[in-house]
């Protein structure tokens, strides 16, 4: 009831006339929370509009635009690293949503551990506000508060939040930045893009694992990033800030040669690995990272002198073909957001092609280059069969590989597409996951495989590619031109029509039942290709099952029954998921989120792992791909009930029809659900044999090689 009433109050505010109503309900709704908490800082939110104001006026002031402009209630609270890690924080203030969420288990600031704090003090999980209101509360009673990174602490009181403060709000009265003697500098640039703190966190590795500085540059910064990053250079001498350009530059002439200077351009994001790989290399000659922009395909990897004028090397080409230059690759200039150089260092720059650097596209050149560079020192090698001309064309050349059954195949281009997002964001979907395992196995055939997220579904290098396979999940994607064109089926069908089938030359499902209907349907062939699993990961490790029920998964907006239904009864779930706050207790949310290299462990060793599909799924026959994985590890599993499940899986898995149903199988000894571990144990074997990556790749490359006659080696 909670969930369809908060459903039908946001579709509300689309409608005309209530929406302005029902948004003042809110803000006032918003207001009340939050005064109630006791955790406006007035003395904080007066350095911010220059001026006191009530606790009312401040919280209105907050509620009404503040949080989307960068103002803070407290020092303890940053506004984007908050909304960066809850759900609703996007529509909502953050400061809100932690105080109704789970308050225990969020981040609130880059200088202040909140969730160490609340497991050092369990008494704060029901204090007012939070860990947050806890320790506020104290330090303006007077007591002091550990702040720091890594480990490295001091102990700050309310004033020292406060200098801090007022530095971050009055650049003039900061000294220039004096850097100590340091083997590595890193200058990271800031601006309102790094609200959510993601930027700093993979250099703040190097300051706990080498001798080095950081110098947060912040010309570009707006205040509420500002406020942020203040305090981090109050507590901690590693970390510099630099506030004007001229600071900057005055900074970089003033470090002592063999002094590693890394350059952070704003927007860019590297992780902590990449960062410390491209460290470590910058110590044998300048180096750059693998550019690849936002829609997931190189920006440059590298650039090279081609014909009188600067190339970038592989500039808008899948990622894979980068990689396949090597781990590094010679370039003529440092063309990348972030770089790494040795003071006074003149070697030939590099590029280090397995570290990766992400940011929107520029036309910027980061240096002059030398127009009288050598073109022929410069030339590509072939690349996963691609054969580049002197100029910026290429040919795509034809070969065969044997297998090691006998078989002969063509090698040919696969570029795999699915509806996931590029970037970070794309790693929570089982799209990504998916497509990454079916492209290993299409390589383990000797295929050339990339992987295209939504953005660069139609990239303009996609005209290389032979083989254009669509992984048709919650979002459309349209069919590719030229080369063969396959669409599998996997989730939605209900959204499946006529047109979009007819644009492919192989269309595939997830069902049987449903591929047989469609076919019928959309008067074309659909062919039948259940899920799988990656067996080569999915394999039983001689782990005992536990007794405790496990979801994982995320809430998709709904209060899914498989889940919410158990706990209202009583049952215990461990339930590992990105957005359940709001849904299920704190207490039943195990973690936000779990590794793949976790996944085995956790499926092989749970009671059972429930399942459910969407109604879709359910009623058409789509069995899911979480099955297909527990079953291979060697678990059990508590599902809805599907066409297919019982044939598939056997004794492995046990289904229901509706809640009642679930509630008994939850609440019967979960040994006397499932067969003995031998029989398992033979259904895992069965469904790794016939139902891997590697079966489901050889099908495809089976059926596109058999329609499309490329068996011939040759070029075009």
């Amino acid at each position: 009831m909670l969930t369809r009433l908060r459903r039908l109050w946001r579709s509300a505010r689309a409608l005309p006339g209530i929406r302005g109503v029902l948004l003042s309900a809110d803000r006032l709704w918003w207001s009340r929370v939050i005064r109630g908490a006791g955790i406006v800082d007035l003395d904080y939110v007066a350095i911010q509009l220059n001026r006191r104001v009530s606790t009312r006026r401040a919280v209105r002031i907050y509620v009404r635009r503040g949080f989307r402009t960068g103002l803070s209630l407290n020092p303890l609270f940053a506004e984007g690293l908050v909304s960066a890690q809850l759900p609703d924080a996007d529509r909502v203030p953050a400061m809100y949503a932690y105080l109704i969420g789970d308050p225990a288990s969020v981040e609130t600031s880059l200088a202040w551990d909140a969730i160490a704090y609340g497991t050092a003090h369990p008494e704060s999980a029901h204090a007012a506000g939070g860990p947050l209101g806890h320790a506020w509360r104290a330090l303006r009673d007077g007591d002091a508060l550990a702040l720091g990174l890594d480990g490295r602490t001091v102990e700050a009181s309310h004033a020292d939040l406060l200098t801090a403060a007022r530095a971050a709000t009055h650049p003039s009265t900061v000294a220039d930045p004096e850097v100590p003697a340091s083997s590595i500098v890193m200058l990271w640039s800031l601006d309102e893009a790094d609200r959510d703190g993601a930027a700093i966190r993979p250099a703040l590795r190097p300051l706990s694992e080498t001798h080095s500085t950081l110098v947060l540059a912040i010309d570009l910064a707006p205040l509420d990033v500002r406020l942020a990053v203040a305090p981090l250079a109050f507590v901690d001498p590693r970390v510099r800030l630099a506030w004007t350009a001229d600071e900057q530059r005055r900074l970089q002439n003033t470090l002592d040669e063999r002094t590693v200077l890394v350059v952070r351009q704003p927007r860019a994001a590297i992780s902590a690995d990449s960062l410390i790989r491209l460290i470590d290399m910058a110590q044998s000659g300048p180096v750059a990272p693998l550019w690849v922009s936002t829609d997931g395909t190189v920006v440059s990897a590298g650039t090279r002198p081609r014909q009188g004028r600067m190339q970038r090397v592989l500039a808008g080409y899948p990622i894979e073909d980068a990689r396949a230059l090597g781990v590094t690759f010679r370039s003529a200039t440092l063309d990348a957001p972030v770089t790494a150089v040795m003071v006074g260092d003149q070697r030939s720059p590099r590029v280090l092609l397995d570290a990766m650097v992400i940011a929107a596209p520029s036309d910027e050149w980061p240096q002059s280059v030398d127009a009288s560079a050598d073109d022929d020192g410069f030339s590509l090698p072939p690349v996963r069969g691609l054969v580049f001309d002197d100029g910026s064309d290429c040919r795509r050349v034809l070969s065969d590989v044997t297998l090691s059954d006998g078989t002969t195949l063509p090698r040919l281009r696969w570029a795999i597409k699915t509806a996931a997002p590029a970037g970070p964001r794309g790693e929570s979907w089982g799209e990504t996951h998916f497509a990454r395992a079916l492209a290993v196995a299409l390589e383990r055939l000797g295929q050339y495989v990339s992987i295209d997220a939504r953005p660069a579904a139609a990239r303009p290098t996609a005209s290389l590619d032979d083989v254009h396979l669509v992984l048709r999940g919650p979002h459309a994607l349209p069919a590719p031109r030229g080369g063969r064109s396959v669409l599998w089926i996997i989730s939605h069908p209900d959204e499946i029509t006529a047109d979009e089938v007819a644009g492919f030359d192989l269309v595939f499902a997830a069902s049987e039942r449903w591929a047989g209907a469609a076919s019928v349907k959309f008067q074309a062939d659909v062919e039948p290709l259940l899920q799988c699993t990656d067996a080569h990961r999915f394999h039983p490790s001689g782990l005992q099952h536990g007794d405790d029920l496990v979801f994982v998964g995320t809430a998709r907006g709904i209060a899914r029954p498989s889940v919410v239904e158990p706990l209202r009864a009583g049952i215990p779930i461990r339930v590992y998921g990105p957005d359940w706050r709001g849904y299920i207790p704190p207490s039943a949310i195990a973690g936000t989120h779990v590794s793949n290299d976790e996944l085995p462990r956790l499926y092989e060793t749970a009671g059972a792992v429930l399942n459910d599909h969407w109604p879709a799924m359910r009623r058409e026959g789509f069995v899911s791909n979480r099955l297909f994985d527990v079953v291979a590890a060697g678990g059990r599993a508590i599902s809805d009930e599907v066409e297919g499940i019982a044939d598939l899986f056997g004794c492995a898995v046990r289904t229901y029809s509706d809640v009642p149903e679930l509630l008994r199988l939850v609440e019967t000894p979960l040994e006397s659900l499932f067969c003995p571990d031998i029989d398992l144990m033979e259904v895992s074997r069965r469904i790794r044999e016939q139902h891997s990556f590697d079966a489901r790749a050889r099908a495809l490359v089976d059926a596109v090689v058999g329609r499309s006659g490329e068996g011939r080696a040759g070029s075009r």
